[in-house]
Parts: C-alpha cells; structure tokens; sequence
C-alpha cells in the first residue's frame, strides 16, 4: 500500500492574507468578511463603510455583482456560500447614496473611515502642483467612473465624455432596470460628481471632438469604452428584417427608443447578457414567447444558476445544444423562423471552442424577431483613424504593458471592457482605479506602492472573547436562504418592475451569522503542545491530523524553519499535527480543549496603505 504524504506549509503574509478568501476573491479586495460580520453584530453602518471604501459602486454591485467572492467563500465547500452579494445590497439600501441615511459629509467620512480601516481612499492629498492638470476620461461605464473617482480623491478634477445621454455606460444601457433600479445608479454617479468630476454627455469622440486633439489637450487619456458593439453572426437570411444585436435592443429600450418587437421571440446566446435580453423581452407589450437557445448544455452555460431559474419562472423556454443554421424569410424580407443544428460537442479534446454538430438532427423555431446575444465587441475606430502612433495587436485592440492599463504612447491608458475583454462590473471597477493609480505616476513622476503591515491578536472586540469565536449557536446548522422576490405577475408588469425585494433585518443579521470569520486562525505553540491529541478528537470537521513525520513533505519555508530551529530536514522520527485549513468552521472547540494553552484563537491584523 502506498504511503500517504502530507504537503505542509508555514503560514506567513501572504498565507493569512489568502486565508481570507472572500476578499481574495473580489478584485478590489473588499473586505466582505468585514462587513457580513458587523450584519451579525447588527452594526449596519460599520458594515457599509467596510463595503464602499474600496468600491465606489458598491450600491450597484451588491444589485447586479456575479459575486466572485462567494465563489471563492469557504463555506462554500462546506455546505453553501455566504450570501455576500444580498448582504452587500441590505446595507448599502440603509446606508448608500439612495437611502435616506446618506450623510452630506461623505467625502469627509469616506477619508476618515478610509483611515480607520487602514484602506485609504485613493492618495489622499498628495498631488501637489499637479492637480489642475487635464485628466479626460472617454466612458463613463464603470471603469470610467471609477477611475475619476480615485483622481478626484487625490486632488484632480477628471473630464469624462459621454456618447449617450446618459451615465453609467452598460449599466445605464444594457442591464435592465428589474436589477439595477435607476434611481440608484443616478444616486452613485451624483456622488462621484459631488467629488470634483464633470460628466459631458452626447459627445462622440471622433466626431464631436477628434481624438488625436482630446490626447494633445489632455495630460493624461484614459480610454474607458465598454463592448457596446453586438457580435453577429453571418449565415442564410441573417439580413432579414427583425434580426437584430440583443445589446443594441437592451440600449434601444433603455433609453427609450423606439422598439419594433414581433410576438414570438428568439434569443441566441447562453450567457447573463441573452438573459437580459430575453427577460427584457418578454416585458415587452405583444411578446406572446420568448426561446432562449444556445449551443451550450444547460451546465456549460455561462449565464448565472439565478438568471436561469428566474427566466424558467417568467416563462423563458430555454433550448440547450443547439446551433443557428439558417432564417428563413417571408416574401417581404421579415423574419419567418429559424432553424438550428444540434451540437454534439462545443469544446474538443484539447478544451478548445470548436463546436461539433449533427447536421442531420435539425430543429426549426417559428419568429418574427431574432436577438443575436452571442458575445460584443468594441468599436475604437476613433484611435485607429486619429493618426496617432500608437501600437495595436492582431485583434485590433491597443496593445498594453504589464500592468495591463499602460499603452505604448505615454499619457494614453485604456481601462474595463477594451483592457481585457467583456467581464464583471467590479473587474472594471478595479480596473479603474489601477488606471487612476497608473495616470497619478505619470503626471506627478511618483510610484503608487502598497505598504502592508500584519500582527496576530487574541484581544480584539467582537470577534474573540476568552479564546472563543462568538457564532450565534448552531451557526453551521443555518442554510443558506434565497433572497425573497416578488410575485411573478408582478415583476412581469413592466421592465422596471423589480424581481428581488432584499432580506429583511432578522433575515439579514442571521445569514451573516453564516460567515465562518476565516480572518481568525488557530495557533500552535509547539513548545507547550503535548501531543495529547484531545484537540484531534473534539474537531467536529476533522480538520487536524496526527501524522508521522515520515509522511509529512515540507515547503521550503517549513523546511528552512526546521534547519534553523532543529538543525535537520523535516523528516524521520516524531510526529506533528497538522491542519486542513480549508475544512475548519473557526469552532474554538481545540483551543478550548487543550490542557495547555497551547492553541489560541487569534485574528489576523494587517493594513494594506497605499502610498506614493
């Protein structure tokens, strides 16, 4: 029988850092552990300052966010993740721009809190004789508004155009307001307003004002244009009338153009923007049904598990594992239905996209309206007919340096959408700032760094007390509960109807009682450890191990730390104990058991300060 060996590391920075791997998984690495844990404790104001500090969207995503931190919660690998998203939303519905607690002095307590917290807000302060100087910014989506955001924080008065009339890019455009309420968007974008930053809107670059003159005005130009631009595909009758990009109909509708929609509807794609399309749709006066088909089977689609069950509910008939042939048209050149081939496979061995189809398993849908809502694209012609030298790659993107913001013309930044294609609105927030961050060492010649600091501490206010994590009781026993909607009839009513209705207080307070607070560690003195083994038989999740030295294989740092301490290799006689960190439920029932004090519940301390 073959040994079983253990890889074992020493835990330093970066292991507690990760350990915490909610805030490991947003990308602007918010403090979600934070702030679910001050919903536990009822302290909702704490709770909404630790989700805005480094998100100035944070009203917004905790609406619409795909959660990236509950894909990477740990209870998720227990039983189900933390409900960190709708946790997000009851806050910042108490405390946010919208909500009728919004202080007048946010500036001022944003900075303030920015500091407690250890986070500061943007370079507070620090730009010198450089803050008159032009910063433009083409966009405001997301990664437009964020980036002024930071720059209006560190002194600068950013210009943002804006092609629509309308901010918020495809938040204004392209989610529909069944999600995103409009009144709370305007409310986050008056906010960034308030801070310095002017919006002029109807102004297309290329046409309005030349780009090569905006680059020559400008000390510092940030591209932040979202994929606006639907993907179509060409094949038999696409040039039908009733077909249609879904993003060009989500704007359409938004912006209350006018919208030509038959009675039966079919929407070609599989991810959350043909769900958009298709949910919008269906809100539509006239739309009898609405098919949603796509190539994909129900478990490769990309769309999000609640899109697709909330579109099942609304009377979306979803069609899996098929692929678009040809349209046929009426003898007037409308759409008369669509006909697909069914896909045997969309990636090949090598896990590449090559779909394989049947082409003799055909499927024929009746339509008068067609959505592709395949993918987007951008349209930067605007830079490739300005007459600048500036470096392109063989897609037709601008070519980008390490920190993926930095173009090959000094002074010229891209951000969200165009830096590395269609993703989540809190990538574009953090792309965002790293661009504020990169156009700040452009205009004033100084380097952002981020200055870290870390302790361990047994002492620290509600979440320790006498070597005990407080968890309400049963804590690990509390399912993960949906968050309430309205009736379907309802949401259906109009398209700005909303769908969720957001936890109650109770509902609240105990779904963030689920949060296992991974900032607190179990510690081990080995000095004081007898190796009794009692806190081996109390862990409930089996986390600790008693295991032989021989089975044990060392990091390089474990293995540094026993040439250093015992003057060997870690191997041969003896035994350790050893802990899966990523079963532990943070019970304090080891540190309560030992007869020696030799674990001790501690919470990891650190600040993370940038500075220039």
């Amino acid at each position: 029988m073959q040994k079983q060996t253990y890889e074992v590391v020493i835990p330093d920075y970066k292991y507690w850092r990760q350990n915490i791997k909610c805030m490991t998984g947003c990308p602007v690495s918010t403090d979600s552990r934070g702030y679910v844990r001050a919903i536990a404790a009822g302290d909702f104001e704490r709770a909404y300052w630790i989700s805005r500090i480094p998100n100035p969207l944070a009203s917004i995503c905790g609406r619409i966010c795909a959660a990236p931190c509950e894909l990477a919660c740990r209870r998720r690998g227990i039983d189900e993740a933390v409900s960190i998203r709708a946790l997000k939303r009851f806050v910042t519905e108490k405390y946010g721009s919208s909500s009728a607690n919004f202080t007048d002095n946010f500036t001022k307590k944003l900075v303030s809190k920015g500091s407690e917290s250890g986070y500061e807000v943007g370079i507070i302060g620090i730009a010198g004789e450089k803050k008159s100087a032009r910063i433009s910014i083409i966009g405001s989506g997301p990664a437009g508004l964020s980036a002024a955001h930071d720059l209006a924080l560190m002194g600068f008065k950013p210009v943002i155009y804006e092609m629509e009339n309308v901010a918020g890019g495809m938040c204004s455009t392209g989610i529909p307001p069944y999600r995103l309420p409009r009144n709370i968007l305007k409310a986050e974008i008056e906010v960034i307003k308030s801070l310095g930053v002017e919006i002029k809107f109807g102004v297309e670059i290329g046409k309005d004002i030349k780009f090569d003159k905006l680059f020559k005005d400008s000390e510092a130009l940030l591209i932040a244009v979202g994929a606006k631009k639907s993907r179509m595909l060409s094949m038999e009758g696409s040039d039908a009338e009733g077909v249609f990009g879904g993003v060009d109909f989500l704007r359409d509708v938004f912006t209350l153009n006018e919208v030509s929609i038959g009675k039966n509807v079919v929407v070609i794609g599989g991810g959350n923007v043909a769900y958009d399309v298709a949910r919008t749709a269906i809100r539509q006066k006239g739309v009898e049904s609405v098919s949603l088909v796509c190539i994909e089977q129900v478990e490769q689609m990309l769309a999000d598990v609640i899109e697709i069950e909330e579109g099942h509910e609304e009377g979306i008939k979803r069609i899996n594992g098929y692929g678009p042939v040809k349209i046929e048209k009426t003898a007037q050149g409308n759409v008369k239905s669509i006909t697909f081939k069914k896909c045997l496979a969309v990636f090949d061995n090598e896990g590449r996209f090559n779909p394989r189809y049947d082409e003799d398993d055909l499927l024929t849908l009746q339509a008068d309206t067609v959505y592709f809502a395949i993918g987007q694209t951008f349209n930067i012609d605007f830079v490739k007919n300005s007459g600048l030298e500036v470096e392109m790659t063989e897609r037709g993107t601008l070519k980008l340096a390490k920190n993926n913001v930095s173009t090959s013309l000094p002074g010229l930044f891209v951000a969200g959408d165009l830096a590395y294609g269609p993703k989540l609105v809190i990538d574009a927030v953090a792309s965002g700032k790293r661009a504020a961050a990169a156009i700040y060492q452009h205009i004033v010649g100084k380097y952002i760094n981020l200055h870290t600091s870390e302790s361990h501490s047994e002492s620290y206010g509600d979440d320790c007390d006498d070597n005990h994590v407080p968890h309400i009781v049963d804590y690990e026993k509390i399912h993960r509960l949906p968050v309430p909607g309205y009736p379907i009839k309802e949401r259906l009513k109009e398209v700005s109807a909303p769908v969720e209705s957001g936890f109650t207080h109770e509902m609240a307070v105990e779904q963030g009682s689920r949060c296992l607070n991974c900032a607190v560690n179990t510690i081990f003195d080995s000095d004081r450890c007898i190796m009794c083994g009692g806190c081996i038989d109390v862990c409930p999740e089996y986390c600790l191990k008693l295991v032989s030295m021989e089975n044990i294989r060392g990091s390089e740092s474990m293995t540094a730390l026993f040439r250093n301490r015992y003057g060997r290799e870690p191997e041969g006689d003896g035994a350790a104990i050893i802990k899966d960190e990523e079963r532990c439920i943070r019970c304090s029932l080891c540190a309560n058991r030992c007869p020696v004090d030799a674990i001790t519940m501690e919470r990891f301390i650190f600040k993370e300060v940038l500075k220039a």
